[in-house]
This record gives structure tokens, C-alpha cells and sequence, in this order.
């Protein structure tokens, strides 16, 4: 049975909705300005334009400011914490991944990764067997890249 893809709309920090809208205000302000420079209206149907168009011009700049306010906080937001060695930080197809070797169930030692922005489990998996599969453990952590590809089969279990 084929998985069907995730199109439910993105919420929250992701959501473009408030950008848009601040764009479209903008957009509308700089429309009623340039509305107002019109010679067939009279004074202060002009006068009334050049107001109503600022106020939406302005309107829309700071909704678009605080957008721009509220990606470059969520962007620089710590990782959550995970109790485990940690091993350093890394960028990979636009995530940062931050590497731990934590304790696992029967004694055992497990490699994982925090991103952000966060991924699923599933991917999660799907990018530790990328970096052993490329040999990029080997590449970053060559003292102890046997332990850690080790540490890393429960990303190859299924």
C-alpha cells in the first residue's frame, strides 16, 4: 500500500499567512497612494488616499517585519536537551544536527541526532544511515566512528 503525502497546511511558526498578509496590505496601501495622486478626485478624496495608503503601507511593513522577527527567533531556538556524550554540531541539506551518544535500553549505547527544524523518527533514521552508508561518521568523528556506526543500528532496524 503506497503512503500518501502529508498535505495538511503547515501551522504555527510555519505558516506564511501572516507574511502574505502583510504583503497584500502593502500592496493595497501603495495601490491607494498612487490612487490619490489621480487628478480626477478632489482634494480630500486625495488627501483622504494618501492617509488610508500609508496607514496600509505601514500596516503591512510591520506585519512583514515582525514575520521576519519571529523565523530568525525560531531559527535560533536551542536544541532540546538530550541526556547522552555530546558529539558536536553539523549542517546537512539545510538542518543543523546536533550528534549524542546516549544510553539505550539492555545496556546499550545509542547514536542519535536533534535537528532543527525538528524531524521525524523516520527521517531521523533515514539520515544516520545516509552518514554511515557515505562514510561521513568516519569523516567526522574518526576516533570513534566503529562505536558510533555501531551505536546506529537501530536506524537500519525495520
Amino acid at each position: 500500500m503506497a503512503k500518501s503525502a502529508d498535505t495538511r497546511r503547515p501551522s504555527g511558526k510555519d505558516s506564511p499567512r501572516q507574511f502574505v498578509l502583510g504583503l497584500s496590505i502593502a500592496e493595497f496601501g501603495l495601490l491607494l497612494i498612487g490612487l490619490g495622486a489621480w487628478d480626477a478626485l478632489n482634494a480630500d478624496m486625495r488627501v483622504l488616499m494618501y492617509v488610508s495608503g500609508s496607514m496600509c503601507l505601514l500596516s503591512g511593513i510591520c506585519l512583514i517585519w515582525l514575520d521576519a522577527i519571529k523565523l530568525g527567533t525560531a531559527n535560533n531556538k536551542p536544541p532540546s536537551t538530550v541526556n547522552g556524550l555530546y558529539l558536536g554540531r553539523f549542517k546537512l541539506n539545510n538542518y543543523t544536527f546536533d550528534a549524542y551518544e546516549r544510553d539505550a535500553s539492555g545496556g546499550r549505547r545509542e547514536f542519535r541526532l536533534v535537528s532543527n527544524p525538528s524531524v521525524s523518527s523516520a527521517q531521523e533514521a533515514a539520515f544516520v544511515r545516509y552518514m554511515v552508508n557515505e562514510g561521513h561518521i568516519e569523516n567526522m568523528w574518526p576516533h570513534m566512528s566503529k562505536q558510533i556506526e555501531e551505536d546506529a543500528d537501530w536506524a537500519f532496524a525495520e
